[in-house]
């Protein structure tokens, strides 16, 4: 299914540029190392990343030697995600101590909202516009019940730049603002936030920072250590492509007295509560998933992680270039290398949502649409497998459901 080159849509833009047929020839071979069906046009990372089958096949070995002894097996890969910590620990930033494997970010924001010990009657949590609907309701119901209100600034999509970010987050502050929580990279728009910047401004108010850094491991060079924020949650079955199931949550240390355990189990003690041991075993749960972590890390460094977030923004500029060539389209994301990778939001025009579904399930194409206001709303997040001309044949789908 390679485009041919030279050749137009009817809504009149090149398919593939040189420059990315030539990169497309080192890509090539990297499709095969997932699951995906040839026919699949999967433009969906940015809700669920599909694992290379080595990680899928560590899992799935992890599963079953887990399963033929589980009394002496369940304490083997205790070491096991011992050890996957040291590894994720050193690739994210991150001391082991300072944080735990959960199961994905909206627990781990959870974790968070219902754990906080500074947030009560009378005091504010600041937010953004931006922010992923799952966190958006564990604020609110938070809020319900610990009696603080929330008070959101709105980023304009896109930004003029990152000082402009600074400046509104900064103005939004008041005496009450006890918390702020935003995202690293927001699932909306793919805006990357000044995360250091706006961390320093609020903590020169005593401002405590909870950061959603859902899409931010595997897409970009993390270190979170550096970031200055208080509390920060990451995926690992996104862009860094581990096992569906596995995320962590990363407190400071001079944070972690601020936040009771969400759930209490063997590792709590009355008298002598630490971090790791309120969060770090909540019962039984599934050791195999966490423990092939480790192997999504070595796939990626075996591309090299520079390669990856450079190919991720190659292949974004495609689709800004070809998608906000569609006539009436507007760009979510900017353009500016700081502030954007992977993942592009457009606003294309209100396209008939029965139309569109069709076109796109005609050609087996998976990607994050739905009706605005005023637009309709598609997010294209893309990586190491994709092709240019699985972008061109999205451009193919929305020219023809805007044709009728």
């Amino acid at each position: 299914m390679e485009a041919n080159p030279g050749t137009r849509h009817s809504i009149g833009f090149s398919i593939v540029s040189a420059h990315l047929r030539r990169v497309a020839v080192e890509w090539s071979s990297v499709r095969g190392q997932f699951e995906l069906p040839d026919d699949l046009v999967y433009l969906n990372n940015g809700s669920f990343g599909p694992s290379p089958k080595v990680v899928l096949d560590a899992a799935t070995a992890y599963l079953r030697q887990v399963d033929a002894n589980p009394g002496e097996m369940l304490s083997v890969y205790r070491g096991k995600v011992q050890e996957t910590k040291t590894r994720l620990g050193a690739y994210a930033g991150m001391a082991e101590d300072d944080f735990v494997f959960i199961t994905n970010v909206t627990v781990g924001m959870n974790m968070v909202s219902r754990g906080l010990r500074n947030l009560g009657e009378g005091d504010e949590l600041l937010t953004t516009n931006l922010e992923y609907g799952a966190v958006d309701n564990a604020w609110e119901f938070a809020a319900r019940h610990k009696g603080f209100e929330i008070r959101r600034v709105e980023i304009p999509s896109p930004p003029d730049d990152a000082e402009q970010i600074v400046s509104l987050i900064r103005a939004g502050f008041t005496k009450r603002t006890r918390v702020l929580s935003f995202s690293h990279i927001s699932t909306k728009t793919g805006l990357i936030f000044p995360v250091a910047e706006i961390c320093a401004a609020a903590r020169e108010r005593g401002i405590v920072t909870v950061v959603d850094g859902a899409h931010a491991p595997g897409m970009i060079p993390l270190d979170v250590s550096s970031l200055g924020c208080d509390f920060y949650a990451g995926n690992c079955h996104k862009w860094l492509c581990a096992p569906k199931g596995t995320a962590f949550l990363w407190s400071h240390d001079a944070a972690q007295a601020l936040l009771d355990p969400f759930i209490v189990g063997w590792g709590w003690e009355r008298d002598n509560e630490t971090y790791l041991g309120n969060f770090e075993n909540p019962g039984t749960h599934c050791l195999a998933l966490p423990a092939a972590v480790a192997h999504a890390i070595g796939y990626q460094e075996s591309i090299g992680r520079d390669v990856i977030a450079a190919r991720g923004r190659e292949l974004a500029s495609y689709g800004r270039a070809v998608i906000g060539s569609i006539p009436g389209t507007r760009i979510l994301t900017p353009d500016n290398p700081a502030l954007a990778n992977s993942l592009t939001a457009f606003a294309l025009p209100l396209i008939d949502q029965e139309r569109l579904a069709a076109e796109l399930a005609t050609r087996r194409i998976v990607i994050p649409n739905g009706p605005r206001e005023d637009h309709t709303w598609l997010r294209l997040s893309s990586h190491v497998y994709n092709m240019p001309w699985e972008i061109d044949l999205l451009a193919e789908a929305i020219g023809a459901a805007i044709a009728g």
